[in-house]
């Protein structure tokens, strides 16, 4: 994989934490260290969107399903709807 150097800004806070993690050697640099976090964001982002896709083909699989997440939507959308009109 190849890196690229860019420039960033972050909170002081989460700096000290990657200079720490860097001083206690949890990690070679801090650019380790906010690849580390970015790697786990993207890694919960994909599992989240395939849970989401799951979740949908097992709806769309089941009629019954179906019709529940349909009732549930339009009950939703209605309270949607009371909160904006009042």
């Amino acid at each position: 994989m190849s890196t690229k150097p860019i420039s960033v800004t972050i909170d002081e806070q989460l700096l000290e934490y990657a200079n720490a993690e860097v001083a206690a050697g949890r990690a070679r640099s801090v650019s380790a260290v906010v690849n580390a976090a970015l790697a786990r964001v993207a890694e919960a982002d994909r599992a989240a969107d395939a849970a989401v896709r799951a979740a949908v083909q097992a709806v769309r699989s089941d009629p019954a399903a179906s019709a529940k997440v349909r009732r549930m939507t339009d009950r939703l959308l209605a309270q949607s709807d009371l909160r904006a009109a009042g």
